[in-house]
């Protein structure tokens, strides 16, 4: 090819380049949407995992840890936003959008550093992902003990995760990763006690054991113990014949 015919060629190429990087917010549109739907526990695991993260942004602004706040209150829309969204369009479209304005504006609030506002807009946040939660799963299927227990897996295995990126050497090295753990943790217990009606006096040793996974990531124990740990209770509940 001569000289002459190269240059409007790459004129080409380059046009379409610029033309789609202007489009991209389309194109990414497209390709989100087609992503695998998602299973009940698996959505339920992501709700609660987006609350963790709402009620770590609640403590730092307590704590006047702006910069944290502001990670956390951004880790639902970086995260976990485009893994639920085709769920939450298909349960309720409005009340997507509604949460979709609501998380955007707790973000700017946030930043704000007001934590009367805060906790105010966390909590509507909160009442709009368990409206979602209970609009998208039916009643009976929340209340199956073997249900709860595998959202409970899907919650301690992410937290196992979040802690092994946090720490080296018996020292945080990332503050925000450690932060997601142990509200992940949090979220696992206070899902379980809630549950406890459900469970045999046999299953109420998950409650005991996440109990103590929690505290050992307080400790800041060595991170293989913790995801040992997980990792058998998951097998567990995996194998589990009595729920």
């Amino acid at each position: 090819m001569s000289f002459k015919l190269i240059l409007p060629v790459l004129a080409i190429s380059i046009y379409f380049s610029i033309f789609l990087s202007f489009d991209s917010d389309n194109n990414l549109f497209a390709v989100e949407t087609q992503q695998h739907t998602i299973s009940d526990q698996e959505f339920h695991g992501y709700i609660e995992q987006m609350i963790g993260h709402l009620d770590a942004s609640v403590e730092n602004v307590q704590n006047n840890n702006n910069l944290l706040a502001v990670a956390h209150a951004l880790h639902p829309i970086e995260e976990i936003v485009d893994q639920i969204n085709e769920r939450l369009n298909q349960t309720n479209a409005t009340l997507t959008k509604e949460f979709s304005d609501k998380l955007n504006q707790y973000v700017s609030t946030v930043r704000s550093n007001n934590l009367t506002n805060t906790t105010t807009e966390k909590t509507q946040l909160e009442k709009l992902l368990n409206d979602a939660l209970e609009q998208s799963i039916s009643f009976d299927t929340r209340s199956k003990c073997g249900y709860i227990l595998n959202v409970t897996a899907e919650l301690i295995n992410v937290a196992s995760e979040e802690y092994t990126e946090a720490m080296r050497d018996g020292k945080i090295i990332n503050l925000l990763e450690y932060q997601d753990g142990q509200q992940f943790f949090k979220r696992a217990i206070i899902l379980l006690e809630k549950s406890q009606a459900l469970f045999s006096d046999n299953d109420n040793k998950y409650l005991t054991k996440v109990r103590e996974m929690k505290k050992d990531l307080d400790l800041k124990r060595d991170p293989s113990e913790i995801d040992m740990n997980v990792k058998e209770m998951l097998s567990e509940i995996k194998n589990s014949v009595n729920c």
